[in-house]
């Protein structure tokens, strides 16, 4: 990985945070087939307990993870999102690795997310750093094109 790119927490509100949230509804709606508002906001990862990290490189956003809690014990990973020029370069893994300590120190046991047959990179990549299908849960209990998965940590 670039030693130039710096991971950093992040306010979700700011231009990066936007932007990054964006470029992944665009993706999901490209991959998913379907069109409509993009639902993040900003505020919906702030708060004690939150995490969101910009990746940028050269102050130009390229990627992005956040954490929220669940509940007490599992906390949700969310805006999982690396430019595609850098896929493949490791910075995902330092994303979710960045996550997952956080998540850790906070008291959190295990950690879900929410993915699907359209992604299967994503799939592939959250089964290689240990993370194991579960049943739906949540909003997503009801969406027939979820696939979800948790981790111990």
């Amino acid at each position: 990985m670039d030693p130039k790119i710096k991971i950093r927490l992040q306010d979700p509100e700011t231009n990066s945070a936007i932007l990054m949230m964006d470029a992944l509804w665009k993706e999901i709606q490209s991959r998913y087939g379907f069109q409509a508002p993009n639902p993040m906001k900003g505020e919906y990862f702030k708060g004690p307990r939150y995490g969101f990290w910009i990746a940028e490189l050269d102050n130009r956003p390229i990627g992005s993870i956040a954490i929220t809690p669940w509940n007490d014990s599992i906390a949700e990973l969310d805006v999982m999102y690396v430019d595609p020029e850098f896929r493949g370069t490791g910075l995902a893994s330092k994303l979710i690795n960045e996550s997952e300590l956080f998540a850790k120190q906070n008291g959190f046991k295990s950690i879900r997310l929410r993915a699907g047959a359209p992604q299967p990179e994503a799939l592939r990549f959250y089964e290689k750093h240990g993370y194991t299908r579960i049943d739906s849960f949540g909003k997503w209990a009801s969406d027939e094109t979820a696939w979800c998965y948790e981790k111990s940590i």
